[in-house]
C-alpha cells in the first residue's frame, strides 16, 4: 500500500543524478512524514546514485543530507526497516563507498562532514608508513544524544591503524 509521498519517491528514478538527489532531499527532509515505506524506497533511490556521487562533493553534500533526514526518522521504524529490507546496512555500505571518492585537497588535515546524526571523516594516507591509520569517534547511543546538537569534528581523529567505518559501528553495536 504505497502512500503518494513514495510513489513519488519511486518517480524521481526517472531524473538525472543531480535532480533526484536533491528531490529526494527535499522529500525526505521532514522526517516525520517518513513511514516504512518511504524509507524503504528513498532507500532504494539513493542507492541508485551512490556511482554518480563519488568525486562530487556538492552531490556528495546532497547525499549525505538525504542519508540524515533519513537517520532522523523515529527508532522503530529504522528498526523495522533494518529487520525488513536491510536499509540500514545498505546506507552504510552507500557512506562507505561515497566517502572513498571526498576529494582530499590537503594531505595533513582531513576533510570533515557533519551531519545531526553522524559525520564523515575523510583523510589521505601514506600506504608507505609503517604503521597505518584509525579512524575513531566518539559514538553515543540514541539516549545519550541530544538531537539539538551536531556531531563535532573535534569529535573525529586519526591514529594507529586502520578500521573500515562499517567495523565502528558492529564494535558500537556490541558494547
Amino acid at each position: 500500500n504505497f502512500s503518494d509521498l513514495a510513489r513519488e519517491i519511486c518517480q524521481l528514478a526517472e531524473l538525472t543524478t543531480e535532480a533526484r538527489v536533491q528531490q529526494l532531499d527535499v522529500y525526505t527532509e521532514n522526517s516525520e512524514n517518513l513511514g516504512s515505506t518511504e524509507v524503504i524506497v528513498s532507500v532504494v533511490v539513493l542507492l541508485t546514485a551512490t556511482d554518480e556521487v563519488s568525486g562530487n562533493i556538492s552531490l556528495t553534500n546532497d547525499f549525505l543530507n538525504v542519508v540524515d533526514n533519513i537517520i532522523n526518522v523515529d527508532v522503530e521504524t529504522l528498526q523495522e526497516t533494518q529487520e525488513s529490507s536491510n536499509t540500514s546496512a545498505r546506507i552504510l555500505e552507500a557512506i562507505e563507498s561515497v566517502a572513498e571518492d571526498i576529494p582530499v585537497g590537503n594531505t595533513s588535515e582531513p576533510v570533515v562532514i557533519t551531519r545531526s546524526a553522524f559525520a564523515v571523516s575523510v583523510q589521505q594516507v601514506d600506504q608507505l608508513m609503517e604503521t597505518g591509520q584509525t579512524f575513531s569517534a566518539n559514538l553515543g547511543t540514541f539516549s545519550d544524544l541530544n538531537m539539538s546538537e551536531n556531531i563535532d569534528s573535534s569529535d573525529l581523529s586519526f591514529s594507529g591503524r586502520q578500521v573500515k567505518p562499517s567495523v565502528l559501528i558492529l564494535e558500537h553495536s556490541q558494547i
